[in-house]
C-alpha cells in the first residue's frame, strides 16, 4: 500500500465515521497495522499522526480514559517533528483532556496554553481560541478555582458575541458552565442571570443535549434561589425526558445536586424520582463512578425518612466503592504510564526506519539535543546498566520560567534562541552516564546513572546557575528581569525490575512543579516516600 493509497483509505474511514464508535477504533487500528506492513518509503508520517490523533478524540468519547494519553502523545510527536501548527494544535488540546481526565489539571492547563501558543498569529486555526480558553476555565473549575474560571468564561461569551454572533451554541456551552461557576460561589442571583443572558441563544438551539443541560442548570440555580414552582417545573422536564429515552448520563452530578436541594425542602417524591434514575443507570453499566453516586443520593434519602439502618448499610457500601474508584483510577493512571511509555517507544522505532539514519531521529532540529522519542530507549538502558551495577538512576527536570512571557516580550526567534542556550548548558554537562533530552517546548529532561545525591544536586545547580547568569534579560521574571530555570531533581534506588522510566520522570516532574510553585528559579530535590507521599528539599538559593 502506497502513501496515495493509504490517504486514500484514511480519507474513506473518516468520512464513513463521522462520530465515535468502537467499529471506527477497529478500522484505525487495523489501518495501523497495515502501515507497519509497508516499506520504509511508503510510510506516510502524517497519516500515522492523523490516525494517532482520531484514536485519541474516539477513547475521549468512548470514555476509554486510559489510552487517551498514549495515542495523544504519537499524535504530538509527529506533528512537532513535521511543525505541521494546525495538528500540534489539536493534538496539544486533546493532550490537555488526557491530563485534566487523570485529574492532572495543572498539566492539562499547561497543554491548554501550548495551543493557544500554536495558533498564535493563525487567521482561521484548527481551534478557537474560545474553545481552548473555555477548556481552560473548566481545569480551574475543577481545582477550585472559581473565580479564575468565571474570568475566562465572561471573556469567552463576549469574545463569541462579539466576533461569532450566530454561534448559539458555544454562547449556551460557556453560559452553562459560567452559571456553574457563580453557584459554585454562592452567587446565585448572579448565576441565574447568566443563564438569562443566554436564553435567546438556546431557543435557537437544535442540539437537545444543549437544551436539557441548559433546563437542568436553571433547575439547580432556582432551587438556590428559593423558586420552587419554577424549579420543580424544570425538574419535572428532566425527569419526563429520561423517561421518554433520553440517556441522562451527562446529567447525572446535576441530578445528585438537585435531589439534595429537593430533600431540602421536604419535596421526597422528586428526589427519589432522580434517585430511581440514577440507580437504574448504575445498575445496568455498573460503572463504579455511577454506583458511587446513586448510593450517595439513597442514602441521603434514607436518612432524611429516617431510615438509619438502611442508610447505614448504603454508607458500608459506599465506603468499598469509594476504596474500588481509588483502585481504579491508580490503575488507569498506571496503564497510561505504559500507554505513554509505549507511544515513546513506538515513535523512536518509527522513526529510526523513517530517517536515513538513527541520529537524524533522535536529535532535535533546534537545540541538537536527543528528542523524546529517544529518551525512553536511552532511559532503559541506563536503568538496565543500573539494576546490574546497583547504582542509582537520577532524573533532571528543567523548565525556562515564565517563557510564555519571554516570547510575548521579545519574540519567537528570541524564544529560540533562549532554548538553544539552555540546551547548550544541558549538551555541555553531558557524558557517558548523563544524557539529556528535549522533552517538549521550553522542557529539558536529563538521565544520569551511577551519582550520589550530592553530586546529581550539584549537576543540577552549576545548569541553573549558569542560566541565571547568561546576562539574558527578561523583564517579565520577576526573579532579578533575567532568564532563569526551575528544576527538579530525584535519585531512586534501582533494586528491582519493577521500576519504569516514567517512575523516574514523574517523580522529577513532582519536584519541578513544587520548585516553580514555591517561585521559580530553584532547584528542588524530591525523595518518594510510602503511600505515595513525597519529601522535598530545596538544594540551591535563588
Amino acid at each position: 500500500m502506497n502513501k496515495s493509497e493509504l490517504r486514500e483509505r484514511f480519507r474513506e474511514l473518516s468520512k464513513k465515521h463521522k462520530v465515535a464508535s468502537d467499529q471506527y477504533v477497529r478500522e484505525l487500528k487495523k489501518l495501523l497495522r497495515d502501515m507497519e506492513k509497508a516499506e520504509a518509503e511508503d510510510f506516510d508520517l502524517y497519516i500515522f499522526g492523523r490516525i494517532n490523533l482520531n484514536l485519541a478524540l474516539c477513547c475521549f468519547d468512548l470514555g476509554i480514559r486510559s489510552s487517551i494519553l498514549g495515542y495523544a502523545v504519537k499524535a504530538a510527536d509527529v506533528f512537532e517533528r513535521l511543525k505541521d501548527r494546525e495538528m500540534i494544535t489539536r493534538s496539544y488540546n486533546i493532550l490537555g483532556i488526557a491530563y485534566g481526565a487523570q485529574g492532572n489539571y495543572l498539566r492539562a492547563i499547561d497543554y491548554y496554553n501550548r495551543a493557544l501558543e500554536a495558533i498564535r498569529g493563525v487567521k482561521k486555526p484548527a481551534l478557537r481560541r474560545d474553545v481552548m480558553l473555555n477548556n481552560i476555565a473548566e481545569a480551574y473549575y475543577l481545582m477550585g478555582e472559581y473565580q479564575k474560571s468565571t474570568r475566562i468564561l465572561k471573556n469567552c461569551i463576549e469574545v463569541v458575541r462579539t466576533k461569532s454572533p450566530n454561534d448559539h451554541m458555544n454562547v449556551v456551552i460557556y453560559s452553562i458552565n459560567l452559571s456553574d461557576d457563580y453557584e459554585s460561589l454562592g452567587e446565585f442571583e448572579n448565576a441565574i442571570r447568566a443563564l438569562d443572558d443566554a436564553l435567546p441563544s438556546a431557543e435557537k438551539l437544535d442540539r437537545e443535549v444543549l437544551i436539557w443541560g441548559y433546563y437542568i442548570r436553571r433547575c439547580c440555580v432556582l432551587y438556590k434561589l428559593g423558586n420552587l414552582s419554577e424549579a420543580e417545573k424544570y425538574a419535572d422536564l428532566a425527569i419526563n425526558a429520561v423517561k421518554s429515552g433520553y440517556d441522562s448520563y451527562e446529567f447525572h452530578r446535576d441530578f445528585e445536586k438537585i435531589s439534595k436541594l429537593e430533600l431540602q425542602n421536604g419535596d421526597f417524591d422528586r428526589a427519589q424520582a432522580f434517585a430511581d434514575i440514577l440507580t437504574e443507570y448504575a445498575d445496568t453499566n455498573k460503572h463504579t463512578i455511577d454506583l458511587i453516586i446513586s448510593k450517595r443520593v439513597q442514602a441521603r434519602i434514607c436518612l432524611a425518612r429516617g431510615e438509619d439502618d438502611r442508610a447505614l448499610s448504603l454508607y458500608r457500601e459506599l465506603n468499598g466503592l469509594y476504596e474500588r474508584r481509588m483502585r481504579e483510577q491508580n490503575e488507569i493512571q498506571y496503564e497510561s504510564q505504559k500507554n505513554v511509555e509505549a507511544a515513546s517507544r513506538e515513535i523512536a522505532k518509527l522513526m529510526q526506519s523513517f530517517h536515513a539514519t538513527a541520529e537524524r531521529a533522535e536529535r532535535d532540529a533546534l537545540t541538537g539535543l536527543r528528542n523524546r522519542a529517544a529518551l525512553v530507549s536511552v532511559t532503559n538502558e541506563f536503568l538496565q546498566l543500573a539494576l546490574e551495577r546497583k547504582k542509582k538512576l537520577g532524573g533532571i527536570f528543567i523548565d525556562i520560567d515564565l517563557f510564555k512571557g519571554f516570547n510575548d516580550t521579545y519574540g519567537h526567534a528570541a524564544g529560540d534562541e533562549a532554548i538553544k542556550y539552555v540546551a547548550k548548558m544541558c549538551l555541555e554537562a553531558e557524558s557517558p552516564t548523563v544524557k539529556f533530552f528535549r522533552y517538549g517546548g521550553d522542557e529539558f529532561f536529563g538521565v544520569v546513572l551511577g551519582y550520589e545525591d550530592k553530586a546529581l544536586e550539584q549537576l543540577a545547580i552549576h545548569i541553573s546557575e549558569a542560566v541565571r547568569t547568561s546576562g539574558i534579560e527578561h523583564i517579565k521574571n520577576p526573579n532579578g528581569q533575567r532568564l532563569t530555570v526551575s528544576v527538579g531533581v530525584v535519585n531512586l534506588e534501582i533494586n528491582s525490575t519493577e521500576h519504569i522510566v516514567l517512575d523516574v520522570i514523574n517523580h522529577a516532574d513532582k519536584a519541578l512543579y513544587h520548585a516553580k510553585e514555591s517561585g521559580r528559579d530553584a532547584v528542588c530535590a524530591v525523595r518518594p516516600m510510602p503511600d505515595e507521599q513525597y519529601e522535598y528539599r530545596f538544594v540551591s538559593a535563588k
